[in-house]
């Protein structure tokens, strides 16, 4: 036993020994959720695919007539750019929104990075984007419950993905300013 608890004062155990230099706790979570939201993705960009190019296509995610993820991802709103009228059907920027959830998802992996070389700047700009991201979804949830009238399990689990991204980034950040404060109140 010759790791000991070094602090705990900021929400940080602080640890001395091999493990001093491992990430918080939240930041591993971070990371597990965006490779769960980047799966995902992945996962929808390939049911997409089946639904356009396999006739009669039925997806897993079709849990009976109460939850049909093929419905979800063949209207309107599946193709969102296009559906607010700012691209052309076919143009290259026509995405599905499993596809721009990736650039998204590939943002928050790099997250530990930005956090280091800017634990100023960083944990601010993140949590403006999860921000976003939240209101996003429940502009989503919202086209879903009242508008297409549909439960969708492979969204619900986007949503708990971004979520749970959301409140590491958010717990993070507040920990970060924490820590900033204490530090310009010593010095």
């Amino acid at each position: 036993q010759r790791l000991k608890l070094l602090s705990r004062i900021d929400g940080d155990e602080w640890l001395i020994g091999p493990l001093a230099m491992a990430a918080p706790l939240r930041i591993w979570l971070l990371e597990l959720f965006t490779i769960l939201g980047i799966a995902i993705s992945f996962y929808t960009i390939y049911i997409e695919n089946q639904l356009n190019t396999v006739p009669g296509y039925q997806p897993a995610c079709n849990l009976g007539s109460w939850s049909s993820c093929s419905r979800v991802f063949t209207s309107p709103w599946a193709h969102i750019l296009r559906h607010w009228g700012l691209v052309e059907k076919g143009s290259i920027f026509d995405l599905s929104l499993p596809q721009l959830a990736l650039p998204y998802f590939f943002l928050l992996l790099l997250y530990p990075v930005a956090r280091k070389t800017s634990p100023d700047l960083a944990p601010m700009l993140y949590v403006g984007v999860a921000t976003i991201s939240v209101v996003f979804n429940v502009y989503l949830a919202c086209v879903l419950k009242f508008v297409l009238q549909e439960f969708c399990i492979v969204c619900a689990s986007t949503y708990a993905a971004n979520g749970g991204c959301v409140t590491c980034l958010v717990r993070d950040y507040l920990n970060m300013r924490r820590r900033m404060t204490a530090f310009k109140k010593v010095s």
